[in-house]
Order: C-alpha cells, then structure tokens, then sequence
C-alpha cells in the first residue's frame, strides 16, 4: 500500500483538473491583465514588474510570484512575447561598461531600492569605487551650489528689509 506522501500526481489525476488547472488559468489570467497595465502605463515589462502589478491588480491581493510565471508555459510564452527585454548574442560580463564617473544612471523618482541593490551587488568593485567618487563629487557640487543660492537669497532677504525700512521712514 503507498502513503499519500508518496504518491506521485499521475496516481491523483483528479489534482489536475480540480486544483492545477485552475491554478494555472489564474496564472495566466493575472499575466495577461498585469501585462496590458504595464503597457498602458508604458512601463518596462519584466518579471518582477509583472509579479509587483499582479498584487495590485489581484483582488486577493496575492499575485503571482516570479516562478509561477516561469513554471507555467503558456505565461511564460506570453511574458517573453511581451517583455521588454530581449535575449540577445552578448556575453553580459563583456557587455558590461565601466561607468566612467557618471552618476545619472539608474537615478529615478521611483526606482526600486531592491532593484538597485541587486545591480550594486553585481558590480565589481572598481565600478562600486568609481561610482561612489562620483557620488561624493556630485554631493560636493550640490552642496556648494545649494550653498550658493542661499546665500544669494539671504542677500536678497537682507536688501528687501533695508528698501522696507527705507520706504517706512519715508512714509512716516
């Protein structure tokens, strides 16, 4: 006699049809949905998009995760007809570019810190230095320029006073 643990889900055809497959139209369903959302907000389609926009769109609030996307063929097949990135010949270690100081690259309004960290991680450590001088330079740059403005506009605050006055004892 098999134990239920040991039964493998030939032996329990009735799984498919009544717990798999709907679990599988569901997939595909919140897929389809989170793709469309994406692409009217014109936003990249990607894996983790598409798992953050299911949640959203899910009444259950669950979505899907990442691997069911994969795992399950036809939303698989859907997402890399609709992804935004596409496979390409390039190896991605020679892909890579160094930064060359700049600092503008991957700086959002609404970028994800999860996303960024990922990217940080996968840099070498001459990327990570090069990037945090420019970091450093670049806060160096705001914060003169800050700074400056509010000098400026202390300068400005201190003429005002003094026209006011002026105008004040005029009047009086």
């Amino acid at each position: 006699m098999k134990f239920a643990s040991r039964l493998s889900p030939e032996d329990r055809p009735w799984l498919k049809e009544k717990v798999y497959a709907p679990k599988r139209r569901r997939t595909v369903e919140l897929v389809k949905k989170s793709i469309d959302s994406l692409a009217n907000d014109q936003k990249r389609i990607s894996l983790s998009a598409l798992a953050y926009r299911s949640k959203e769109i899910d009444p259950d609030g669950r979505g899907v995760s990442e691997a069911a996307i994969l795992n399950n063929e036809e939303a698989r097949a859907f997402y890399e007809q609709h992804r935004s990135w596409k496979a390409g010949g390039e190896n991605r270690s020679t892909a890579r570019k160094p930064t060359g100081g700049t600092l503008t690259k991957g700086i959002e309004g609404d970028s994800d810190a999860r996303r960024a960290r990922y990217r940080y991680l996968r840099g070498t450590k001459a990327e990570l230095v090069a990037r945090l001088l420019a970091a450093q330079n670049a806060h160096a740059v705001l914060l003169e320029r800050w700074l400056e403005v509010n000098e400026e506009v202390l300068n400005w605050r201190l003429r005002a006073e003094r026209a006011e006055s002026r105008l004040r004892r005029r009047e009086a």
